[in-house]
């Protein structure tokens, strides 16, 4: 039984899959029949889940250097050109060298399911909760690419998926949610929260989503998730977060790296390097009038030892963004009081001076950016808010709304592509 574990362990960490170009005689293809040991069920669910880890940091960081989030301070211009504001580019060699490892984890997402659902059907599986975490990886890998891209392709080993193309992107979100209906058939204890907080999270970024194809700055704000959210927070401890565990023993984190280790990028203009960095400032709390310490203290968070500098955690869904879901429902129906009521829920958290007079829109936007800090949702806010960074400029900004294109790797592998 360790031995058929310890081979698909080996199989779910370097079975190479890059888009459509899969070394056919990568020996560790041979492990595969593997996959059909119901003993080694939850080595296949971790082993999903640990690909989808790392291929989300990897391309979570080309993401966040294009904010007003982190800044790019090395010497590579690739980075250079994402932190101008430039997305379109598919010869990017940051966002061509993510491709195969968030191209990974969702095809190792995705056979982690189909795995273990047959085990499920055949009553051979031994705990069903594993079943569960496929779900929510296949789910969260999902989210994070419709997030992030433009346009993406399925590919499966040498068979050449077809692009969705951008207007087909959503159906992504629509994919997440399927397979969190089916793990809310199936969850217990705390990944009932889990997938709750997930129902609401893909909700909402559908929601947003259309707000971004095309951008809609003049009503950029949407109701959508607040249920979901309502019934998460309900089961959630105080100040609820699940997060992405990074450690030497499993996946590194490429963000965590960049920023904490090789230095190429910084977080905005950080106290760390005696805000010499450049980059966006930190913003300043709307009712105090001094700068918000919660970048600070989530920065501390991000530099922190956990095991060296490539290992930070990556928020996936907490309590904060329910209540900022649920607040941004009020919002966009009209109800500022409702809205402002629901974010003082989340200053309590930090022992800060409630929203009084504020504009509730203003206040939104500012406990979105102060509490969803590094977690991949920042550009899709600042298009729909219609705010820019101060690295942004007119030569290499990318139009509003633009995400990532499919790279050059896979335009090259896959005949269903033309350039």
């Amino acid at each position: 039984m360790m031995k058929n574990k310890m081979k698909l362990i080996s199989l779910l960490t370097s079975f190479a899959l890059i888009g459509c170009a899969l070394d056919v005689d990568n020996p560790n293809s041979l492990l595969e029949k593997d996959l059909g040991d119901p003993s080694a069920a939850s080595a296949v669910a971790y082993g999903g889940w640990n690909a989808t880890l790392n291929g989300i940091g990897y391309i979570m960081i080309a993401n966040a250097v294009a904010t007003d989030e982190v800044v790019w301070t090395g010497s590579r211009d690739a980075w250079r050109q994402l932190d101008k504001g430039g997305m379109k580019n598919e010869y990017n060699e940051f966002v061509d060298g993510a491709w195969p490892y968030i191209t990974e984890g969702r095809w190792m997402a995705d056979k982690a399911v189909s795995a273990l659902e047959e085990f499920n059907s055949a009553g051979t599986l031994p705990n069903d909760q594993d079943l569960v975490l496929a779900y929510l990886t296949k789910a969260m890998v999902r989210v994070f690419i419709a997030d992030m891209f433009d346009d993406f392709v399925f590919s499966n080993k040498t068979e050449a998926g077809t692009p969705f193309g951008d207007a087909g992107m959503s159906v992504l979100y629509d994919e997440a949610s399927a397979a969190l209906g089916k793990a809310a058939a199936l969850a217990s204890g705390d990944n009932v929260v889990k997938v709750n907080a997930m129902k609401a999270r893909v909700a909402h970024a559908k929601a947003v989503w259309g707000k971004n194809n095309p951008v809609d700055t003049n009503s950029p704000y949407v109701n959508a998730g607040t249920s979901d959210a309502a019934t998460a927070l309900a089961a959630m401890d105080g100040d609820y977060k699940w997060k992405m565990n990074y450690s030497p023993s499993t996946v590194s984190n490429d963000m965590s790296w960049q920023i904490n280790g090789r230095l190429e990028m910084d977080l905005v203009d950080s106290p760390a390097h005696n805000n010499t960095k450049g980059g966006d400032p930190v913003p300043n709390d709307l009712v105090t009038g001094a700068k918000d310490t919660r970048f600070a203290a989530e920065e501390a968070v991000f530099r922190g030892d956990y095991g060296g500098t490539d290992y930070a955690p990556i928020t996936i869904v907490s309590a904060r963004e329910m209540h900022l879901i649920i607040a941004e429902g009020k919002k966009a129906g009209g109800d500022d009081a409702g809205c402002i009521a629901e974010l003082n829920k989340i200053r309590a958290y930090d022992g800060l001076a409630a929203y009084t007079t504020e504009d509730a829109g203003a206040a939104l936007q500012a406990e979105r950016r102060a509490n969803l800090f590094l977690q991949g949702r920042r550009l899709q806010d600042m298009y729909r808010f219609g705010v820019s960074s101060i690295m942004w400029d007119a030569v290499e900004k990318s139009a509003a709304g633009s995400f990532f294109p499919i790279p050059i790797r896979e335009i090259r592998a896959n005949p269903n592509i033309s350039q």
